[in-house]
């Protein structure tokens, strides 16, 4: 399944703020990464949140799926990250988008 745009925006703004403007990113403190996830909500707007989550919860659905290397193949950002890592990050934005309705 190819990705939807959203996704490739997402990793592109992930990629290029997350040190720089998100230090504490990667903790594992509930919340840690949700203003990342409304800065994405705001600069690309509601309809690219559930585009996004839509997309992460089919990619969820199937936990047969290697999300690390559909990560490194498809995403914007030039650095890899494990399987779990983007189960956890997709699981951690589908969290956050749910709180929105």
């Amino acid at each position: 399944m190819k990705p939807p745009q959203s996704f490739y925006d997402f990793t592109l703004q992930l990629h290029q703020d997350l040190d720089l403007v998100y230090p504490g990113w990667d903790s594992d403190t509930p919340g840690a990464r949700y203003e990342i996830y409304e800065d994405f909500r705001q600069g690309y707007g509601d309809r690219a949140v559930r585009e996004l989550a839509k997309y992460g919860k089919s990619l969820l659905a199937d936990d047969k799926t290697d999300l690390g290397t559909l990560w490194f193949n498809e995403s914007r950002a030039d650095w890899a990250i494990p399987d779990k890592g983007v189960r956890f990050l997709f699981e951690d934005f589908l969290s956050w988008a749910a709180s929105l309705s």
